[in-house]
């Protein structure tokens, strides 16, 4: 008897075409971790895109320049005529860095002087701008022990910079592009918490009554005003996070500020979605939990990209928190023109409208269907005080 209803209950529990269990106890976690460890299975990064701005015109910086050309790990894609032009395609995303050959350079490293060499790298994708300065100054040291120069150890030093960051501390980086990671996620739960708790409580009718009888009265009053506080929270704590760095121009600061609330607007609307199928707080809030944490692994900001399966840069592309760190970086990192930013930004409009677009349908239906449940109820408990025996409605 008792194994027969521990089977039973077995059975009811997990084989009674519950596909939302299935979904969070097998799909879920097996396949995002799947997911994530196919983002490591690439071969080590190659090909970083760095320039050189070439003041000295001798046989060691062409030897330098030749060397760097010929490493797997660097791709020479522009040779600039000052640091300026370097410093721009920088900001602009064409370069993870580059490197100053300065004047006299072979003169100096003869005469013992040790000249150093500068290297600026983006201060935004830390783990490829490790790889990137680490090939430099091995590709540096290896040419400067080519010299036989008994009397000096390392006839030729280099010097890494960041750019746009000049303190070269986490929090001109990495802090505000966790900040911003953080709001990601936060704008998916607060989707979720807001527009299902009057499905929750059963008080879809009151709500509606309250709006006045309009279902879009309804979606308005409760997407707008969680939109617009997340928003000035974000731009609060990223205000904040940016205050040892260059000041914003209005320009960045408008095309910041519009990236970050169309972050938000689109992962509310993703939230609002994952309640619209699942009808249930506690099941949307795992599913956003499991899709919008580990958003900044793959936004490009710690693992680059470049080095991501092409499944998992599908993925990187559909999350708003890629687009926003773009837009991000571009901006405090140094002057830039908008054109590239507002790309990004564009594909920002483009997910706010979809999510929420199809989070309003998704959540029209669900109205509709409480709002008979809702109905159904109150006629049942009518029924059920109408038909009390009249001795035990004296009683009560």
């Amino acid at each position: 008897m008792i194994l027969n209803g521990l089977l039973n209950t077995i059975r009811k529990i997990y084989f009674s075409h519950n596909i939302v269990l299935w979904m969070i106890l097998l799909v879920l976690p097996v396949g995002v971790s799947l997911f994530t460890m196919g983002m490591f299975t690439s071969q080590i990064v190659q090909h970083v895109p760095i320039g050189i701005v070439m003041q000295d015109d001798s046989r060691l910086a062409d030897k330098i320049n030749a060397r760097l050309r010929s490493s797997p790990v660097l791709d020479v894609k522009l040779e600039c005529g000052s640091m300026n032009e370097c410093e721009r395609a920088v900001v602009r995303g064409d370069l993870q860095g580059f490197l100053v050959l300065p004047n006299e350079l072979e003169r100096r490293a003869l005469r013992l002087e040790t000249p150093v060499i500068p290297v600026y790298s983006s201060g935004q994708n830390y783990l490829t701008n490790m790889f990137a300065t680490k090939e430099i100054r091995s590709v540096i040291s290896s040419v400067g022990s080519e010299m036989f120069v008994p009397e000096i150890a390392d006839p030729v030093k280099t010097e890494i910079h960041s750019v746009g960051n000049v303190e070269g501390n986490y929090q001109g980086f990495l802090a505000l592009g966790l900040v911003t990671a953080i709001f990601h996620l936060a704008a998916m739960i607060v989707g979720v918490y807001v527009l299902s708790f009057p499905l929750r409580d059963h008080r879809v009718t009151e709500m509606i009554r309250y709006a006045g009888g309009s279902r879009l009265t309804l979606w308005v009053a409760s997407v707008f005003p969680m939109n617009i506080a997340l928003w000035l929270e974000l731009m609060g704590c990223y205000a904040y996070c940016h205050r040892m760095l260059a000041p914003l121009t209005f320009d960045e600061f408008v095309m910041t500020a519009a990236a970050q609330l169309f972050m938000i607007c689109a992962c509310s609307g993703a939230g609002i979605v994952f309640i619209g199928v699942v009808g249930v707080m506690r099941i949307a809030t795992g599913a956003a939990g499991v899709i919008g944490s580990p958003a900044f692994a793959f936004a490009g900001q710690t693992f680059p990209v470049m080095a991501m399966p092409f499944a998992v840069r599908c993925f990187a592309f559909v999350l708003p928190l890629t687009h926003a760190l773009k837009v991000q970086s571009m901006m405090l990192l140094g002057d830039v023109s908008t054109a590239p930013a507002w790309d990004s930004v564009k594909i920002l409009i483009g997910m706010a409208i979809f999510w929420n677009v199809l989070g309003a349908l998704l959540m029209s239906m669900r109205w509709k269907q409480h709002l008979r449940r809702e109905a159904a109820r109150g006629q049942s408990s009518g029924m059920d005080v109408a038909g009390m025996d009249p001795k035990t409605e004296a009683v009560t």
